[in-house]
């Protein structure tokens, strides 16, 4: 595989690549790195971002999120972010879990956050990022989600795995 492609977040490899079964294909892929995602709780509500994204040329619900910079811790990390993005800064942070987020061209693997007893500091925005914060009540959350209106799958995976396993 050879780097075409060096960028300021990530490179693309393309090339011939040699399966386990020996059979040689042709690949393309996006060498990303790790990344984290923060759900920010505080009693019965999630902190959202409303972000604009480009790619998509329009605003969107999301989880607060970002990358590992080099040799960073991901709990770090995900208190860096979230301070970066809403502001608010965790007393606890608790790991829930971890995922590639598409495996079939991209390596980025994605540590979940839970992020509890919060302090709001002033959120400090890299240039660029346009991003909103709202509170939204659990139950709105799912609403949400089920509505099509959280289209983000790192925010749909974070709210449904704190739902389904962590929530009681």
């Amino acid at each position: 595989m050879k780097k075409v492609f060096e960028g300021r977040k990530f490179d693309i490899y393309a090339g011939e690549y040699r399966l386990p079964n020996n059979v040689t294909v042709y690949r393309e892929y996006v060498d990303f790195g790790e990344s984290v995602a923060i759900l920010p709780i505080r009693d019965n509500e999630i902190l959202l971002i409303k972000q604009f994204r480009m790619p998509i040329n329009k605003w969107i619900y999301e989880v607060p999120a970002g990358t590992l910079e080099e040799g960073e811790d991901p709990s770090e990390c995900a208190v860096r972010e979230l301070i970066e993005e809403t502001g608010y800064k965790p007393r606890e942070i608790i790991h829930l879990f971890s995922m590639y987020l598409s495996p079939g061209y991209s390596n980025e693997y994605m540590h979940v956050y839970l992020a509890r007893d919060l302090e709001y500091v002033g959120a400090r925005p890299e240039k660029g990022e346009l991003i909103n914060i709202e509170w939204v009540r659990l139950d709105r959350a799912l609403d949400l989600i089920r509505e099509n209106s959280i289209e983000d799958g790192k925010s749909i995976a974070a709210i449904l795995y704190y739902v389904t396993f962590y929530h009681r």
